[in-house]
């Protein structure tokens, strides 16, 4: 919550056929820190399944219980229903907050053992009875992150370098940044606000770090590869292709034009959840004035 934290910071660049037409680094954005991107990283996880797909190692289309059977889960959600926010299962697992430890930290407890043990087997008693309709959902990704670790025998992160990032040269990412290269945010009161810790399946629903060129340049990658379609796990409206992503105290943003020619990409520290879309709206609606 902004009103906790002393000190702010946003950045962002806009390019419009490869040329930088608006920038801004706030202090805490300067020096190349290592930033979360929070729920974009459910991009690369929807890229990675996409890319098993088109190897034939895995199926969008076949029942996410043929891959994880003890979810129990209707053959109705399939592996492409959690990429698009259309399965039926919550945006948060059931019993995710019971205790002032789990307030503070949400995430931690969620190692692999633990989903595994106390999540996998409970879905099919948490999912709505519908499927098709959107409903977004943290907990459907770290799902489809459990699944293509199941399918391949590969870790996640292994999945993201060896599928996404490598291919498309993005280095700079990282799950485990050093702790020096993480930007500290103090309460007014000078206590560092500790930041949430995305473990086990949910690292494929909000888990990178990387900086703020390194997301630029995977959203750039992203439009290269477009081809006029809609990149697999991205949201859509009229004017662009994005994602967004809010962690405790960091937002981050980013956007694509149909055609690929614009790229929009916003970080926040300290800020509101919200405040990068509002960046990014902001810097969409002054280009269309000019």
């Amino acid at each position: 919550m902004s009103w906790l934290v002393r000190q702010k910071s946003v950045a962002y660049r806009l390019r419009d056929g490869g040329t930088v037409t608006a920038e801004k680094f706030g202090r805490l954005h300067q020096g190349a820190p290592m930033l979360e991107w929070g729920s974009i990283t459910k991009t690369v996880t929807a890229r990675i399944a996409e890319q098993l797909d088109q190897a034939a190692t895995l199926d969008l289309s076949a029942p996410v219980a043929e891959y994880l059977p003890e979810s129990q889960l209707p053959e109705t959600v399939d592996v492409r229903s959690l990429v698009t926010h259309t399965s039926g299962l919550p945006r948060l697992p059931e019993g995710i907050i019971t205790n002032l430890v789990e307030l503070r930290d949400p995430y931690a407890k969620y190692t692999t053992a633990y989903f595994d043990a106390e999540v996998l087997p409970t879905l099919a008693g948490q999912h709505t009875g519908t499927v098709g309709s959107f409903d977004y959902s943290n907990l459907g990704y770290a799902v489809l992150t459990r699944l293509l670790e199941v399918v391949t025998g590969r870790d996640w992160w292994t999945l993201a370098t060896d599928e996404v990032f490598a291919p498309l040269r993005i280095a700079e990412v990282t799950i485990t940044p050093p702790p020096d290269r993480v930007p500290v945010l103090r309460t007014w009161t000078g206590s560092v606000r500790q930041q949430w810790k995305d473990t086990g399946p949910f690292i494929g629903a909000g888990g990178v770090h990387g900086t703020f060129d390194a997301l630029e340049q995977y959203a750039t990658a992203v439009a290269r590869h477009t081809l006029g379609k809609k990149p697999l796990g991205w949201m859509d409206d009229p004017l662009l292709w994005w994602h967004n992503g809010h962690n405790r105290d960091h937002g981050a943003f980013i956007g694509i034009s149909h055609d690929g020619s614009r790229v929009i990409t916003v970080h926040t520290l300290g800020h509101r959840a919200g405040r990068a879309d509002t960046t990014a709206t902001a810097l969409v609606r002054d280009r269309l004035r000019t």
